[in-house]
């Protein structure tokens, strides 16, 4: 007998959510590297009382595909309304994809999410970014196996077949680069680092987590300025600021992160976050009662981190002030970190991918995203 045709729908209620939220549970079962996030995070999108603070500059429409009643695959159809405005231009964007291999079921969810953005006047659909390049992106096409880095995606690896079937092509990889300490020259990197700080009248402060909230306000506003220019660059508004100082908090380590600063005020910086993902990993999604316990205790043990973000303010990128940063990132093993992951990185930003590598760090995984031009 044919298999009946595939239906998607909004989501819908709290068993719609629910069904959302626990479909990637059921696709990964046997997975050994999947990460599940922990559930108040996926509810913050979900439930239409807990707004994230995307919804301050964008929307989303949650869908899920069945067949004969069955939940076969989910996406979100986006429209990021701060992107639009900062590039000039209309395109929609989806996220959250997960599916069953069945190109039947891939091509109807991203019809749907493609219709959704039509609607809406957008001329092209792009993804995955869930819900934009701030936050988990790319479809991981490339690399070697074990579970995602913290916020980095991880998908089945059928995903990208199912995509490119159905018109989508890349419009940008993303790279992942992973560093040791016994990869790294570390005597090297700090005379480097030094030279390039003594010729730039240049000092490096750490975090200082007595101004909590006023220096996560200072890393978001260099961001800001430093990424500025990037492909896909999407600013982080006041209300995502906000939300990421507040979920910063419990997990941050002061010790990952540095301002390069001059004549008293920073030009540049780095933040890491310890890679909290070998803890999740265990998890399953669930932190309460016990597992947020667990996360916390575990906070000073891991060994590994991410860095997550880095930059100098534009005025100054000619002055190679990566490598000095890259550096300081490098001394994090005075902290008891090991190795680090420092993603993502566009595959266009030659100069940093040529300064990761000239200090030992690898490109090993890559994610990519799509596009797909829109007809009304």
């Amino acid at each position: 007998m044919a298999p009946s045709a595939v239906r998607v729908d909004p989501v819908d209620g709290r068993k719609d959510r629910e069904a959302f939220r626990l479909l990637p549970h059921r696709l990964y079962a046997e997975d050994p590297f999947w990460v599940a996030p922990p559930n108040k995070d996926i509810a913050r999108f979900l439930h239409p009382k807990r707004k994230h603070a995307f919804y301050g500059s964008g929307d989303i429409q949650w869908m899920l595909a069945r067949r004969d009643g069955r939940v076969v695959g989910r996406i979100a159809a986006i429209e990021n309304r701060t992107h639009n405005a900062h590039h000039s231009d209309r395109t929609g964007f989806f996220g959250f994809f997960e599916a069953e291999n069945d190109p039947e079921v891939a091509g109807a969810l991203l019809e749907a999410a493609g219709a959704w953005a039509t609607d809406r006047d957008l001329n092209a659909l792009r993804g995955p970014t869930s819900p934009s390049l701030n936050y988990e992106s790319g479809c991981l096409v490339d690399g070697e196996p074990g579970p995602p880095f913290l916020m980095m995606p991880h998908n089945a690896p059928w995903y990208a077949a199912l995509i490119e079937a159905h018109g989508f092509t890349k419009v940008m990889d993303l790279y992942a680069f992973l560093a040791h300490e016994d990869r790294h020259d570390i005597p090297r990197w700090k005379r480097i680092s030094d030279k390039i700080l003594r010729r730039n009248n240049l000092s490096l402060r750490p975090f200082d987590k007595r101004r909590f909230d006023e220096d996560v306000n200072l890393i978001i506003e260099l961001f800001n300025d430093a990424w500025s220019r990037n492909w896909g660059f999407v600013p982080l508004t006041k209300l995502e600021t906000a939300a990421l100082a507040k979920e910063l908090r419990p997990i941050f380590r002061p010790s990952l992160c540095s301002f390069l600063v001059r004549d008293g005020d920073a030009i540049g910086f780095w933040m890491g976050l310890p890679d909290y993902n070998r803890v999740l990993l265990k998890l399953r999604g669930r932190l309460f009662p016990f597992g947020f316990l667990k996360l916390l205790r575990a906070k000073r043990r891991i060994d590994t981190m991410r860095v997550m973000l880095m930059g100098v303010r534009k005025e100054h990128q000619h002055l190679g002030l990566d490598a000095c940063l890259y550096g300081d990132i490098i001394r994090a093993n005075e902290s008891g970190i090991r190795s680090a992951e420092c993603s993502w990185i566009l595959e266009t930003n030659t100069p940093m991918i040529n300064t990761l590598e000239r200090a030992g760090a690898r490109r090993w995984r890559t994610y990519r995203i799509y596009e797909k031009q829109l007809t009304p």
